[in-house]
This record gives structure tokens, sequence and C-alpha cells, in this order.
């Protein structure tokens, strides 16, 4: 009989449990099926957009930028193919390699003279090396990486069907090993950071954010402590900013920290012997600071927001997860929009304009008029935020409802 009470006593606290989850529509909603919809929806995204990273729209047309190339070649690659032919003297070529390394340009091919004749004139029983093409790229330009693969594959069909009578990317004397990739360890280690570190530090510095904002406004309002402070000689504006300038510090600490953590494991992930001290001067470091310690007082001043209209820390917190989506969209902006745009417009939306700043630093494209109008714009939405709260401290519904 004992046991039989036990179970029906375990029984009835999950079923009135149970019937509290569920009949609290926004608690199941933001417990069971927000998460698994953020994170659905977050990768379905990040997936999408990784894709788009390494795609060239169709209309793009290629510019091959060609020494010596022989109509028998020419004939191969028509303006159909979305290729653009620029036929430059070999005295050029080691200005156009430039040209590619600063991604300016796509495509570098470079025929031996009289190339046509090598071909009839060379036999494959010799020891002697084949006529060799050059086609020079940077795989840190999509742009060029697709050139690169469309260009090489053409040639490489021409190849066999010449029998081998000339070699593609052979070893010469401005490529030794045959390497004929432009793209230095600094572009490469800047393509995947620029993909990665504004969309990861963003919602780091928003979670270290967010786990403190609703504790420190929601918490003491849900606590009874929060009224006791307003009836002090303190103004409501001076508590107001102290509250978002205190906050931000320690979510500004909480996201340096996640993201020190983050840097110093990248090369492991990327199986580089590099760090970004390496590429990195104390100026690209004093830029991010500037640009991360705004987004947290955006960040910081519109969870203060909704932890002073929130009841209680996990009603707060209810209302701050979906933002989170948001965010990740926002880190993902330069990837959304192709690149790091010139627009000014871009640059006037709050924590997207900081994802678009750090991917421009990361790149090595900071632009100083674009950084200061991102800390400008953070900095007043900040403050409109600080006004609004301290006029929402004014009214006792809001600071008294429980």
């Amino acid at each position: 009989m004992k046991e039989k009470k036990i179970k029906n006593n375990i029984l009835t606290i999950m079923k009135k449990e149970c019937s509290r989850i569920f009949s609290d529509k926004r608690l199941f909603f933001t417990a069971v099926v927000m998460p698994g919809l953020l994170i659905g929806v977050m990768y379905f995204l990040m997936g999408n957009l990784m894709g788009q990273m390494f795609e060239v729209t169709d209309d793009y047309i290629y510019e091959v930028n060609a020494v010596d190339m022989p109509d028998s070649v020419r004939g191969l690659l028509p303006p159909e193919l979305g290729i653009n032919i620029i036929d430059i003297e070999r005295s050029k070529a080691e200005e156009t390699r430039q040209r590619i390394e600063n991604r300016d340009t796509d495509l570098l091919v470079v025929f031996p003279p009289d190339f046509d004749a090598l071909v009839k004139d060379y036999e494959v029983t010799s020891t002697a090396p084949a006529p060799n093409i050059e086609v020079w790229s940077n795989s840190a330009r999509s742009e060029s990486a697709a050139a690169q693969s469309l260009v090489t594959g053409i040639l490489g069909a021409y190849h066999y069907s010449l029998a081998h009578k000339f070699s593609v990317n052979a070893p010469s004397e401005d490529a030794e090993q045959g390497d004929y990739e432009l793209a230095t360890d600094a572009d490469i280690f800047a393509m995947v950071l620029g993909f990665m570190i504004p969309m990861m530090l963003i919602m780091f510095l928003y979670s270290g954010c967010m786990s403190l904002a609703p504790e420190s406004i929601a918490g003491e309002k849900e606590r009874g402590t929060l009224g006791g402070m307003l009836v002090t000689p303190t103004k409501r504006s001076d508590m107001a900013f102290a509250k978002i300038f205190s906050i931000s510090i320690f979510g500004l600490m909480s996201a340096v920290v996640s993201m020190a953590a983050m840097i110093l494991s990248l090369p492991s992930m990327m199986q580089m012997d590099v760090s970004m001290a390496d590429f990195y001067s104390v100026k690209e470091y004093a830029l991010l600071f500037v640009v991360v310690a705004t987004t947290a007082l955006v960040f910081v001043s519109l969870l203060s927001l909704l932890s002073a209209y929130a009841k209680s820390v996990k009603e707060a917190t209810a209302y701050a997860n979906p933002i989170l989506l948001v965010v990740v969209l926002c880190g993902l902006a330069s990837t959304i929009l192709g690149g790091v745009p010139s627009q000014i417009y871009y640059y006037l939306i709050p924590v997207f304009n900081s994802a678009l700043c750090i991917t421009s630093v990361i790149n090595f494209e900071a632009n100083a008029l674009n950084i200061a109008l991102t800390a400008g714009v953070n900095v007043l939405f900040a403050l409109i935020c600080a006004g609004a709260l301290a006029k929402m401290f004014n009214s006792e519904k809001i600071v008294f409802d429980k």
C-alpha cells in the first residue's frame, strides 16, 4: 500500500508539473520549441551561406589576363563561358601577379612564345620538359578560384587531346614546386576568420550580456530590491546609465575571454602553425575593441529594457531568446551581402554595422569612417535606450509589477 501511495504521489506531481508547462504557452514555446527552432534555423542559414561564400554569381565575367595566348586556345575560352580575355605584355606579368595577390583581378595565364609551334615539334618520348602553361590564381578570392578551376579544366581536356604534348603549372623559375597559388597565409587566415569571427564574437557578446542583464534588473524587481533603490535621491537616469555601463563591462569581459579561447584554438582547428598575432597589429585589435565595446552597450541597453518590462528573470530570458536569431543573422552580415559594402546606410543599423566592421578589420579592409559611424550609432542607440529605461523606472506600474 505504501509503495502504491508513493507511486500515486509521483504521478500526481508529474501531472501537475506537466499541466503547468503545457498550460503556459509561452513557457512551453521557449523551453521546448525555441531551442530546436533556433538551432535548426541557425544551421540552415550557416550551411547555405557557407556555400555562397565560395560560389560566384551566374552573370559574373571572369577577368583572364593572358600572355601570348594562341588562337588555338583562345577558341576554347569563348565569352559565352563568362570569360573576358585581357591580352597583356610579358613585361606586365609580374605586375598582374601582384594584382591577383591583392585580389584586384582573377587570373593570369602565361604561355611560352610560339606555343603552337613548340607543341607541334615536341616529342612525348623526349626527356626535355614539355611547353608549360602557367595559371596564376588566388584561392582567397572566390572568383579567382572559380576562374582557375574553369580554365585549368579546359586546358586539361586540351592537354589530353594533344597526347600530353604540353603541361599546365609544371615547376618553373617563378614557381619551383609548381605552386601558382598567390594567396598568402594571411589571406587564407582572414578568409576563414572573416566568416567565423563576426558571428561567434557577437554571439558570445550577446550571451554574456543576456546572462547578466535579466538578473540585474528583472532579478532585483522580482526580489523587491529595485523599488527600494528607486526611492533614494539618485536620479532615475543616473541609475539607468549606471546599470547599463556596469553590465556592459562584465558582458565585454565575458566576450573577450570567449574570444581569446577561440583565437588560441583556431590554429589547431585550421591546422595552420599561425595565430592572429602573426598578421594583426595593435591597430586592428584597438579597432575591434571599439566596435565590440559599443556593441556591448547596444545589447545591454536593449536587454535592460526587456528586463525592466518583464516580471521575472525567467520572463526576461524568454523575451531575450528570440533576439538571438536576429543576432546570428547580423553576425553573418558580410556573407549575406557577399562582402563588406561601402554604402553608408548599412552602418546605421546597430549590431549589423558591428558585424560588417569586424569583418572589414579581419580582412585588412578597415575603414575609419565606417567604424567611427558604427561606434557613434551604437552609442546613440544605447543612450536612447537608457533614456527609455529611466522613464520606465519612473513608472510604478512597471517597477512594482510582479
